[in-house]
């Protein structure tokens, strides 16, 4: 049994893994944004697209790629990821226009984001864990602040040491080699080593499980209220995350913080990221899900409040960016808890994907947004007390989501709705 149990853990480190090298097209673009600004002189606006095409294309792909994962292997799908992503940064350093580079962002890195990222981890760990599904995610998702902490001073490394091609390239291999280890280790199902979820073996003497219900359609799930109101909760913190993070160094060194020290924010934001996801992980199945959504979203308001003194210098910008990963870092694992327990493991992956596809929409408009509110007002307090305001608000909303099966429409997870009926009322 302890072997058996150890199997489904294997999983949960190589979806750590994977998220962790996804994890650098977001956490480190402030880093590779340096030389791009330098070598092709786009305005700031225009430089944060890369993230906004990164969020479009992965917003119309994931649901299409989600519900190709429910039916077929994610371990294969993930294999193709790794090589797109090393691909991907490889024809970053070939470019000779910053068009070239959202065309490698778009047509390479962003399908990478989807077949490497919580969509996928969400899909894998769900056939695995039931009981422990909250811890499992946690734990995977905590990958991605760990790629903040790690990748970021790697990159910068790469970069101070040689031209910004030469240092990317490098990086490219390594992100690869690492990647495609990482997915070759995956088990799509428990069956496939004569199992269960949680590491329980199959006993060949007992009945067979009930068949599972066909899968929700993707227009039963947009046509949940449930859906669009964890959507509003998903948003506020994921956008204002991404602006927040995309703009992070050049806001410092705007402030007369040093690019190498700029650089650690990202890594300190990426640590208060990963504290919180093992947070989350230790809490997640014996806690109140509405519990978790309005401690993420105060917390997150807080720390974009703090972000409007960054001009009181580096203190107050790590202060702002620390609480923002501490409590922002909880809406992720979040996400794809709700995703498994409200519309059932045999949807999960059309289900986040759909929830990716219109969260994502939003994030291709806060990067730019970012950089515009800067380019006319020459300061980001503007934007940082927007989003502050708007999560404190939408805690108001927390108590109307719906946070376990429909009864009528969910396949049949028995665990869940045994969960829902201990954690809701």
């Amino acid at each position: 049994m302890k072997g058996s149990f150890a199997i489904g853990w294997r999983q949960v480190a190589s979806a750590f893994v994977l998220l962790a090298c996804v994890a650098t097209v977001t956490s480190s673009f402030s880093v590779v944004a340096v030389p791009l600004a330098a070598e092709f002189k786009p305005s700031r606006a225009v430089l944060a697209l890369a993230m906004t095409v990164i969020s479009g294309t992965s917003a119309l792909i994931a649901p299409f790629l989600g519900g190709m994962m429910d039916r077929t292997s994610v371990r294969r799908m993930m294999l193709i990821g790794s090589a797109l992503l090393g691909a991907g940064y490889v024809a970053i350093t070939l470019a000779q226009s910053f068009t070239q580079v959202l065309l490698a962002y778009a047509l390479l890195i962003a399908p990478s984001n989807v077949l490497l990222g919580p969509v996928a981890a969400t899909v894998l760990l769900s056939r695995w864990f039931v009981r422990r599904r909250g811890a499992a995610l946690g734990f995977a998702i905590a990958g991605i602040a760990m790629g903040g902490i790690v990748f970021p001073p790697i990159i910068q490394g790469f970069l101070g040491a040689f031209s910004w091609r030469e240092g990317l390239r490098i990086f490219a291999v390594l992100i690869f080699a690492l990647s495609t280890v990482a997915a070759a280790l995956v088990v799509d199902h428990p069956a496939q080593k004569g199992l269960r979820p949680d590491g329980e073996a199959i006993d060949p003497a007992a009945p067979p499980a009930p068949a599972a219900r066909p899968p929700l359609r993707a227009s039963a799930i947009l046509g949940d209220p449930a859906f669009w109101l964890i959507v509003l909760m998903l948003t506020v913190v994921t956008s204002g995350m991404k602006g927040m993070v995309t703009s992070l160094a050049p806001m410092a060194i705007d402030q007369g913080v040093k690019p190498a020290t700029a650089a650690y924010l990202i890594s300190i934001y990426a640590s208060c990221g990963f504290v919180s996801k093992l947070v989350f992980a230790a809490i997640a199945d014996r806690m109140n899900p509405r519990v978790l959504a309005v401690t993420s979203l105060a917390g997150f308001g807080a720390g974009m409040l703090i972000l409007t003194q960054a001009h009181l210098g580096f203190g107050l910008i790590a202060a702002g960016v620390g609480v923002v990963g501490l409590f922002g870092g909880m809406m992720i694992p979040l996400e794809s808890m709700l995703g498994a327990r409200v519309f059932g493991r045999e949807a999960v992956g059309r289900a986040v994907g759909l929830l990716s596809m219109v969260s994502l929409a939003a994030l291709m408009t806060t990067p730019p947004l970012f950089g515009f509110i800067f380019d006319q007002t020459g300061s980001y307090a503007a934007i940082y007390y927007t989003f502050g305001g708007l999560a404190l608000l939408v805690t108001l909303i927390v108590p109307y989501v719906r946070m376990h099966a429909r009864d009528a429409e969910a396949p049949s997870d028995e665990l869940a709705q045994a969960e829902a009926v201990a954690t809701t009322g």
